[in-house]
């Protein structure tokens, strides 16, 4: 039996994102195992969820080894418990394949692998869901990740990039062979919304038929930087734009609006406590993590993503696929899924001034106009669809086989 190992630096990455490749792999006639460091302080997932993942997993025949955390760079003495658990396991297994990814694991796991390459032939793949280096990036990223993933490259057979700006960088380096893909895929079909879906979630959270509802689903961590959402909304409540108790009815045009949190992660106290301090308990409220996120969704007009860094957004595309229209930063990944004034408005993920603009123009569009951005938003969504993305993925999984490793 042809065996192949899957590996993340956390559940949430395997479990998020390739359950779909897991599948492919086992369609092809591989035993699948599964590794990750399974309890993760900072996982963006519930214990609850963490237990259904696991068992999905377990239903799908797949062995889990759990592995040191691989999320802290300076923490050396679990970056090497990692590297020796892995050496072990694909030394051992003699794996055909082995998939891994993230900066940090992608690392850790391709020089685990270098003698199991050499010796029984196993083909590495590595996937960047989005490098630290990047337009814009700090020159410390292109000083030292750069020239990390160019040199671990060398013992790459694969490589696998998920943004055009990726894809033009990763040509420079020594893999033997390196693909773009678009993103994990998003199921266009999955966010089915329940009957009367959206009057029953704005009844639960006690919002207006006629308030604006901005929403942003995903893991609270620094990067995706849910604060600059607040420094915006901060702005326009000092400027007297949103309808409240402290409104200025002077000013004109006024937004009545509510900005939904849906996730939950290792910043989420410091939220709360910004919400507070910047007098904004009356426009934000956050849900915690939710299994009706399509029911959200349809509560919702307008997708907010400001994300400092990404590589291809799953979140975005599935608020995409949806049909909502879009005001995201304008940084690598979120440029291949929206135009300015198609499907949303694009803003300076550093300058709260600049979402400011982003949202009057979106909040001041006519729903005729929105429901437009919202149908482009889906027409673009066709192209990441996960039937294409499992189609691209099953060929790229067939052909490395027969593929030559680099020495």
């Amino acid at each position: 039996m042809k065996k192949a190992l899957m590996h993340g630096h956390t559940a949430y990455m395997v479990t998020q994102f390739n359950l779909d490749n897991i599948k492919i792999l086992q369609d092809l006639g591989y035993t699948v195992d599964v590794a990750c460091c399974w309890h993760d302080d900072d996982s963006a997932l519930s214990l609850e969820a963490l237990q259904d993942r696991r068992k999905k997993l377990d239903e799908m025949g797949c062995r889990v080894i759990e592995t040191a955390s691989l999320r802290k760079i300076f923490n050396i003495s679990e970056l090497r418990k990692a590297y020796k658990q892995l050496k072990s396991e694909v030394e051992e297994n003699k794996y055909e394949i082995v998939h891994t990814q993230s900066p940090i694991g992608g690392v850790i796991c391709r020089l685990a692998c270098r003698k199991a390459r050499k010796l029984y032939g196993t083909k590495v793949i590595y996937a960047a869901h989005g490098f630290h280096f990047f337009e814009g990036a700090p020159l410390k990223n292109w000083l030292v990740y750069y020239n990390v993933e160019k040199h671990c490259s060398r013992f790459t057979d694969l490589l696998i990039t998920i943004n055009k700006e990726d894809y033009k960088n990763a040509q420079k380096f020594h893999a033997k062979q390196v693909a773009y893909v678009p993103g994990a895929g998003v199921d266009t079909h999955k966010f089915v919304a329940s009957d009367g879906a959206r009057g029953k979630i704005r009844a639960e959270l006690g919002i207006d038929d006629d308030t604006c509802v901005l929403l942003s689903v995903g893991e609270l961590i620094t990067r995706k930087n849910h604060i600059q959402v607040l420094k915006a909304l901060k702005i326009m409540k000092d400027q007297g734009m949103l309808v409240g108790p402290d409104s200025d009815e002077r000013v004109e045009p006024k937004y009545k609006l509510k900005y939904l949190i849906a996730g939950r992660g290792k910043i989420e106290a410091e939220l709360q406590e910004a919400i507070k301090d910047l007098g904004l308990s009356d426009y934000v409220q956050m849900l915690g993590f939710r299994r009706d996120v399509a029911d959200v969704f349809a509560a919702s007009d307008i997708y907010v993503f400001p994300s400092h860094q990404e590589g291809l957004p799953v979140a975005l595309m599935e608020a995409m696929s949806v049909g909502l229209p879009v005001v995201c930063s304008k940084i690598r990944g979120n440029t291949d899924l929206i135009t300015e004034g198609e499907g949303g408005y694009l803003f300076d993920s550093k300058d709260p001034q600049s979402l400011v603009l982003a949202l009057k123009k979106s909040l001041a569009d006519l729903p005729e106009v929105r429901q437009n951005m919202g149908e482009i938003n889906m027409e673009t969504m066709k192209a990441f669809d996960k039937q294409t993305v499992n189609a691209v993925m099953k060929e790229l999984y067939t052909n490395i086989v027969g593929a030559v490793s680099n020495p």
